[in-house]
Order: C-alpha cells, then structure tokens, then sequence
C-alpha cells in the first residue's frame, strides 16, 4: 500500500515540482498551498508524512505541527526552511518535526529523510497497536467477577495500582492471580513501561538467579555472554513474582536487597547496578506459616507484604459463574472461528453444583471443551465433562431438581449426612442442628 505525503507549501512551483518528484517515487501525494488548508487535509486524510515550509500563509508552519499532532500523533513530519530560520526549524523539531532541510533543497537527501521518517512511523503505528492488544487483554475490566468476593478484591486494586507500593498476591492455583497483577500493572503509572513476569517455583535455585539478576560472561559453565536479569529488563516498571514462596534462601537474601536498596549486582559480577521497579508477588501457600516454619525470611515476607490481595476460590463465588462462562464463550467463538450463543440453564445448573478445585482455569477448560464438542447453538449437559456432570461419591454436594417434595429432600439430606458420618447418629444430629432421637426417628421412617 502507498504512503501518503501531504506537501504544505505556499510557492505554487516548488510545491508543485515536488510533488511531481514524489510521485515518481510511488508516493501518493496531496498538495496544499497555505497552512490552513493543509490542517483541513490533515484532518480528513489518511496522511503519513507532512512535507511543510516553515514559514506557510494563512497557518504558520509550527501551528500546523502543533495543530495535527493532536489529533494524528502518529504523522511523521520534516520542516524545510530557509537557511537564516536554522533556530526555528530546531524549535520545530522540539515540536515533533522528524527532521528539517535548508533550502534549495536536496532531493536525494529529502527521499532518504522521507524513507526513515516513514520507518519511524510504522514502528510507532506498531507500538500502539501493541499497547492497544495489551491494554484489551490486561486491562481491569477483563479480570471477572461480580460477587460481592470479587468486589472487594477490585476495590483494593483500584486504590493500589496508581501508588509505588508493592503487592502480594494469595491464591489457590487458577483463581487468576496473575490477571490481577496485569491489573495493577496496566491501571498504573507505569503502564508504558516493561512488564516481566518470573515463575519462581519452575526454575532451579542457580537458574533462577541467573534469569532476575542476570550473569557476566564465564560466571558459570555455559555463560558464554552477558547477559542481563529480569530486574535491569523491567527497570522502570514492575516485575511478577509468581511462587514467591519457592525461592531459596540465598535468593531471598538478594531479593531483600532489591526491595531495600534498588541496588544488586549480576553473577559473576562486582559492578553495582541500581533499579527504580515495583515488585508483585504471589503464592498459593500462607508465607506467614512459611515464617515460622523458617522458610521464608520475615523481614522479606514484611517487604512484600505492604498491601495483601486474597483472591477467593471459585468455590466461594459460585453467582460469578454465568458470567465467567459467557466471557469463555465469547472467547472461544473468537479463537476457534465459532457461532455458540449460550448455555443451557440445566448444564449451567451443574456448572454451579460443582466445586471446581481448579478454580477459573478449570472452569474454563470444560467451556472451551464443551464448545468443541457441541453442534448446536448451546451447550447442553451432554457437552459437558463426566466429572461435572456426575459429582463423586466423596462431594459433599445433595443435588436436587427443581419441583422435588420436601420429603424427599428431607429424606435426601438424613440419607446424604448419615453417610458422611458413617451412621453415627450422635454426629449426624449435630450437623443437622436436631436431636438425637429425631434422626433415630427419621432413620426408621425413611428405612435408612
């Protein structure tokens, strides 16, 4: 596809002539001859690159630069001036201008400029959009849940993500720990710079502190070259300490250093190195506990701990279900070129029954799963896993149909209670909050 070159330029021949220059290089050109008309164009057009003089009628040229850059950021521009306005043009480039060029003007030197600004610019339209994907797959709104768990969950990330202060993270595995930390990442300050992300729990002690603080060349067998950590990588920005809990003691150390002083140094290496960062870490497993087990150093549970965050399990937020599940669907639709528009209340029903011991990400799974699996338009319970369908003998779940006599849900209860108590009564009365002689008594009438 052709660029688009926009020449603001009120001498009709110069103006012309290059224009004409242009095309032969397989540009589209516009033309305008006064700085007004050229911001009108700007603002209708699809303009890659404005050529303009410096000292325009109607719109003076540093207008122009100023007026298009607030609406079109991403236009690369190049000042031609006369050569007494060098200080001007200078200001123009202050002003976003890519660069300038004296007049007469050198052809060969303006088609070399107009090659890089244009180079600039892709790479600009590449940033945002890479923004953009970031921001639609890690912004609040996409972590979800309208429990009043989950609500309260939101509200300590709302007030958390603009401060410096460092976050942990509690969780049981696929309760979505690491969307919450995009969250605060990406509703921060710091959204524009490095986000890295460390899974402390799947490397070795000597791997991992080789990946957050990196190593010179021959600190160890196989550093053929430098190489830099993960801290320098997100300096400026925040670093994702999953299964913080996992990290030797000897890397807790360094760690504490990182969190105290902003300062640590490579393997191998004696140079200081100094880290503006914001630390979120997360775990499945209570670090306090981890403390006073000697595990985990106390100091450092304290640096990480300044704000707590305890996502609940699925479990615990079961009316968050039906949503999670049309955010899947919609998801999947997406991915695997797909037209589900639902699910059935009944299959829904058993989604809600189950307890979910993988939280969101199993829940997820059997969505994406069910989807491949149904021809229609809905999933029905026939699209659904044996599991969710069929609770195991050991889920302390009754399930029961709409419209079912109380009698056979009394009976149901007395029947399930008595089973997890093995057929101690005495146990059984006091689950049920009855007498003792009240379940010998129903135990008798239901023949149990």
């Amino acid at each position: 596809m052709k660029k688009t070159i926009l020449i603001a330029e009120d001498d009709v021949n110069v103006a012309d002539g290059l224009g004409q220059y242009l095309k032969k290089k397989d540009y589209e050109v516009i033309v305008a001859y006064d700085g007004l008309s050229a911001l009108e164009i700007a603002k209708k057009e699809d303009i890659n690159l404005l050529l303009t003089d410096l000292l325009l009628s109607k719109l003076y040229g540093l207008d122009l630069i100023r007026e298009i850059k607030k609406e079109k950021p991403d236009i690369q521009f190049i000042m031609m001036t006369a050569f007494g306005d060098i200080e001007l043009a200078v200001q123009a480039m202050k002003e976003g201008a890519y660069d300038f060029l004296t007049k007469p003007l050198d052809l060969r030197k303006l088609g070399i400029l107009i090659e890089k600004a244009l180079e600039v610019q892709v790479l600009s339209l590449r940033n945002r959009q890479l923004q953009q994907t970031l921001e639609a797959n890690y912004t609040f709104s996409n972590v979800i849940g309208r429990s009043s768990l989950m609500k309260k969950v939101f509200e300590i990330v709302r007030q958390v993500s603009p401060r410096r202060s460092n976050v942990l993270i509690y969780g049981e595995s696929g309760t979505g720990k690491e969307l919450i930390a995009n969250a605060i990442h990406y509703n921060s300050p710091r959204a524009s710079m490095p986000f890295i992300k460390v899974n402390c729990g799947a490397l070795s002690e000597g791997v991992l502190e080789s990946e957050l603080f990196g190593h010179e060349r021959g600190a160890f067998t196989g550093a053929v070259s430098k190489r830099k950590g993960r801290f320098e990588l997100a300096h400026g920005g925040t670093i994702f300490l999953d299964e913080v809990s996992e990290m030797s003691p000897a890397t807790q150390v360094k760690l504490l250093r990182v969190l105290q002083e902003g300062e640590f140094e490579r393997v191998g290496g004696d140079k200081t190195l100094k880290v503006d960062i914001r630390v979120i870490a997360a775990t499945n497993k209570d670090l306090w506990t981890a403390v006073k087990a000697g595990k985990f150093r106390e100091d450092l549970f304290y640096r990480l701990n300044v704000v707590k965050i305890d996502l609940p399990p699925l479990r615990e937020r079961k009316e968050d279900i039906p949503f999670l599940v049309t955010h899947f669907i919609e998801k999947f639709n997406k991915k695997h070129d797909l037209a589900i528009q639902g699910i059935n209340h009944k299959a829904l029903d058993l989604l809600s029954l189950y307890d979910w011991p993988g939280n969101v990400r199993e829940l997820e799974n059997c969505i994406e799963s069910a989807m491949l699996s149904t021809n229609g338009n809905y999933i029905l319970p026939v699209n659904l896993p044996a599991y969710v369908k069929t609770p195991s003998r050991n889920e302390k779940n009754i399930v029961i149909q709409i419209g079912t006599p109380l009698a056979e849900i009394e009976r149901l209860v007395y029947k399930k209670t008595l089973e997890e108590t093995k057929g101690n009564k005495t146990k059984a009365a006091r689950l049920l909050g009855v007498g003792v002689r009240t379940v010998h008594r129903k135990a008798l009438e239901y023949g149990l």
